[in-house]
């Protein structure tokens, strides 16, 4: 927003969220069966991919995603034998989650569970919680067969916003470190629930090669922490923001992780001015910074912030990084590269962009990153979100062109609302999504949506399951996730959990079949994570919650 008192923006929506999970409409009761599909008239385009013939495309021996870390036999052992219900499974190998939606390319989609399946997932139950002293906004990442004094053990990481990094036992929820940051500071609303503090709000991303994790902290510093021992490596505290912006500026999105390369992005909280949205390129070896990109230029207009998520997207093998671009304070306020679909190099030089809305609109900031993909017999595509309620459909190799499809799935809302992404299932060939409000055009009611790609590489809506609020304030998208024909759906300030039947949209458990004083409580605004027969939640009540068979 560019008027004088800053709007909310993507991320958080602390303070307002808050409100809204205290004092708002109550969420929709549950309903096991999906409902049926609306009127297919109502997309508001839909068109074959220019020059593609489908029958024509390789449909991915080369898959798209980054291989997930499959552990070695005698850490799959350690982790079965630890996992209630693994004895059972037809197979089992421990693996990674190992940073925000599983993969550089943010697919959110872990291909290597075999524990939760759609016959067991109904089972689930509470292993453990942990109270971690302060809202949590990063997704649980895991990294399996740690060694932890002579023992492997599966180990989960999580950060508050109050500025402490846990690492704990995946299967008992015992902190094995901790470490503490001072947190910066703001008078930005979206923090409210902090006490206007800021320690750490993107996922840390997990580098096994070097044994540690990247996290940046609100001062804006990078950690690399050790992942057995929590020891902070010197040489790679680098301060990511500009100097000068560093009171206004933090990493909203999880760093992405690329070979040697970190890629790690800037917004500013509330939107607050001076300051210059930035992506950033630096060395994991020795923490130098190799390369800067500005969406509106290091001394351009206010702006170009990168809130989503999961920061930047990396194409498997890195050779391309996709951003997605917010606001500029300008007229018109996409100009340069603001709110616009971007592709780059390795190196951040722009290769392709588009701006799918007119000049004039006000404030149509992505606030999403955007995953990447490629359905069986499709090219490789990626789906963008925007704050106007519009879910952008693109061919990766044809960006300048605009948007494939465009679907209006959401409310607008110039806050921080529609800023989620769809995780993408190579198996069913569909997209998940949250939408926070029903479609303005009747394609869609709120909720989890389910999109199936058909033999034009479009989408049409499969299946959809109404569950949460169905409100366009301050009620933030928050990314599902897909594992073993199963979507995990948080629905945000409702503090609802779904297990989903990711054919049929069937509800096959939910937080609600928990005890009361069990169920997450005042919101849950990050994604959750299934790996190794376990279901990890982060809610905003403070608590880290596992569940399994």
């Amino acid at each position: 927003m560019t008027n004088a008192r800053p709007a909310l923006k993507p991320r958080t929506l602390v303070a307002a969220v808050m409100l809204a999970v205290a004092g708002g409409s109550s969420a929709q009761a549950q309903t096991s069966q999906a409902t049926a599909p609306p009127d297919a008239s109502h997309v508001s385009q839909q068109q074959p991919l220019s020059g593609v013939d489908p029958d024509n495309v390789a449909d991915g021996s080369e898959p798209a995603e980054d291989p997930p870390n499959l552990a070695s036999a005698a850490v799959s052992a350690a982790t079965r034998a630890l996992t209630p219900g693994a004895a059972l499974a037809p197979s089992f190998t421990a693996t990674d989650w190992p940073t925000f939606g599983m993969n550089a390319q943010r697919t959110g989609n872990n291909p290597v569970e075999t524990v939760l399946t759609t016959s067991t997932v109904a089972s689930l139950h509470t292993h453990w919680t942990k109270d971690l002293g302060g809202p949590i906004l990063t997704q649980p990442t895991l990294a399996a067969g740690v060694n932890i004094n002579g023992t492997l053990t599966d180990v989960v990481y999580a950060a508050t916003l109050q500025g402490s990094m846990f690492a704990l036992n995946a299967s008992t929820g015992a902190v094995i470190w901790q470490q503490k940051v001072t947190p910066a500071h703001t008078t930005c609303a979206d923090f409210n629930m902090s006490g206007g503090n800021i320690g750490y709000i993107g996922t840390p991303a997990i580098d096994r090669t070097r044994n540690r994790l990247y996290i940046v902290s609100g001062d804006g510093f990078l950690h690399a922490y050790d992942l057995a021992t929590g020891a902070d490596l010197p040489a790679l505290h680098v301060l990511i923001p500009d100097k000068a912006d560093v009171s206004r500026t933090f990493v909203f999105g999880g760093p992405t992780l690329s070979g040697t390369s970190l890629y790690v992005t800037t917004a500013s909280a509330c939107d607050f001015t001076p300051y210059h949205g930035k992506g950033v390129q630096l060395s994991v070896t020795n923490g130098a910074i190799l390369q800067q990109w500005y969406p509106d230029g290091a001394t351009g207009p206010n702006g170009g912030g990168i809130w989503g998520f999961g920061g930047v997207s990396v194409v498997r093998g890195g050779s391309a990084v996709y951003a997605l671009t917010g606001n500029a304070f300008a007229s018109p306020q996409n100009t340069a590269f603001a709110e616009h679909v971007v592709k780059l190099t390795s190196s951040l030089a722009v290769t392709a962009s588009n701006a799918p809305m007119p000049p004039a609109t006000k404030d149509a900031d992505f606030g999403a990153t955007a995953p990447l993909f490629q359905p069986r017999s499709c090219p490789t595509m990626l789906a963008a979100f925007q704050k106007t309620g519009e879910l952008f459909l693109y061919n990766q190799a044809t960006i300048p062109s605009g948007p494939v499809q465009t679907l209006d799935i959401s409310q607008p809302r110039d806050a921080g609302t529609n800023i989620g992404l769809p995780a993408f299932d190579p198996v069913l060939k569909q997209l998940y999504i949250g939408s926070p409000s029903d479609s303005p055009t009747g394609f869609n009611k709120h909720g989890l949506l389910a999109l199936a790609f058909n033999s034009t590489c479009t989408v049409s809506l499969a299946w959809q399951q109404p569950v949460g609020k169905n409100t366009i304030s301050d009620n933030p998208s928050i990314p599902p996730i897909v594992a073993n024909g199963v979507v995990y759906y948080a629905d945000g300030i409702a503090s609802q959990v779904y297990a989903v039947n990711a054919k049929s949209g069937q509800i096959l458990w939910s937080t609600d079949n928990l005890p009361v004083a069990e169920r997450p409580a005042g919101g849950v605004l990050t994604s959750p994570t299934v790996v190794n027969g376990q279901l990890f939640v982060a809610g905003l009540d403070h608590i880290l919650r596992a569940f399994g068979l």
